[in-house]
């Protein structure tokens, strides 16, 4: 019972703590009327609750002359009907006084009893508090990604960034999903329109480092690729692509990349035709568990200074590390596949490099800054 209470009290400060705070704007209308009506119930119950307690209180006082404390017990005793027994010996007066008690104020004790239980356990309020502590998750967030729409493809996307261990919020507004979302996925999400800009800013998108959109219209990508581009310029942003024709339009809007999905499906295929270990070879290192093979692109002005400006052989960066370069990105984003030795490491390139998790977390200590 006492943890219960406790736990009915922590509800109650959380939604003081809400209701006196900006995010209340957040909570969807529906669920938002629903909370305020229970509020205006629990109020009544509580009011009358008080008033029952101060009326016995108060006759008790007047009619036995006992002392404050002793007639609240009284009263609350002689309410709540738990026959402790009088605390002092009533006269007949008394008697008669806590007889009336009795007969007017159980109805309305049992009701602000069975009020206040019902608002704590109701299902709509839980749902609330769990959208709550969401918002909560939600304003802690910095250089995640946001997912835009929940789909088969988002949740490859989520499956993947789960196992890179970064971070990242789904927006999605079809109720099916939502309530998968909410029952059988351990991600975090906002119910909401991503093509809106509130819920964008919602998401923490000016924090953000990146953007997928895999809505399965391509304007409402379109829709989302403008918005994101113009609210964080810095943004990283990959579009899902339905329709070819659709590409150049998505590009112009600010989409760094953009992917159709069908397209690599049916290059995969193809590839299984004639080179089937090859594709069977990436599959593997895509999915090796906790120490999977990751593809790393790191910029060379991350690395530490005694790597920069000199050649790779010079750097002794491969030896150091025990990781092979398998990349170089130029400046004008041109791709070198196994660089020379002789190739200088200048700080506006990228390095493509593979190792797995503890290979990279090595790389990180030795090489960069």
């Amino acid at each position: 019972m006492c943890a219960t209470n406790n736990k009915n009290m922590l509800y109650l400060l959380q939604l003081i703590k809400l209701l006196s705070g900006k995010d209340a704007r957040y909570i969807e209308k529906s669920r938002l009327n629903h909370l305020f009506s229970a509020i205006r119930q629990l109020w009544t119950a509580m009011s009358i609750l008080v008033l029952a307690i101060s009326v016995g209180t108060i006759g008790y006082r007047l009619i036995e002359g006992i002392p404050w404390f002793d007639a609240y017990y009284m009263s609350l005793v002689t309410l709540s009907t738990v026959g402790f027994g009088e605390v002092v010996p009533l006269s007949h007066t008394g008697r008669v006084f806590t007889s009336f008690l009795i007969i007017f104020n159980i109805g309305f004790f049992a009701y602000a009893i069975s009020t206040i239980t019902t608002i704590f356990t109701d299902v709509e309020i839980h749902a609330f508090f769990q959208e709550f502590k969401m918002m909560q998750r939600i304003k802690k967030l910095k250089q995640h990604t946001i997912v835009c729409g929940f789909g088969r493809h988002a949740l490859e996307v989520c499956q993947e960034l789960t196992k890179q261990q970064m971070p990242f919020i789904v927006i999605e507004k079809d109720e099916a999903k939502l309530a998968e979302l909410r029952n059988e996925m351990p991600y975090i999400f906002l119910s909401g329109d991503a093509t809106d800009d509130d819920i964008l800013m919602e998401s923490g998108i000016e924090r953000a480092s990146s953007l997928v959109t895999t809505l399965p219209l391509d304007a409402n990508n379109l829709f989302v690729v403008l918005s994101a581009r113009q609210i964080n310029p810095k943004l990283k942003i990959i579009s899902r692509l339905n329709h070819a024709e659709d590409g150049g339009k998505l590009r112009r809007a600010g989409a760094d990349h953009v992917v159709m999905p069908e397209k690599i499906g049916g290059f995969y295929m193809a590839t299984l035709v004639n080179k089937p270990d090859l594709v069977e070879f990436f599959s593997l290192i895509s999915n090796m568990g906790n120490s999977r093979v990751v593809f790393e692109e790191i910029p060379v002005s991350k690395l530490k200074h005694p790597f920069q400006g000199i050649s790779i052989a010079e750097s002794g960066i491969v030896e150091q590390t025990q990781i092979p370069i398998i990349g170089i990105r130029f400046p004008n984003g041109q791709y070198q596949l196994n660089p020379k030795p002789d190739v200088i490491l200048h700080p506006d390139m990228h390095l493509v490099v593979l190792g797995d998790a503890e290979q990279m977390a090595y790389f990180s200590e030795v090489a960069l800054g």
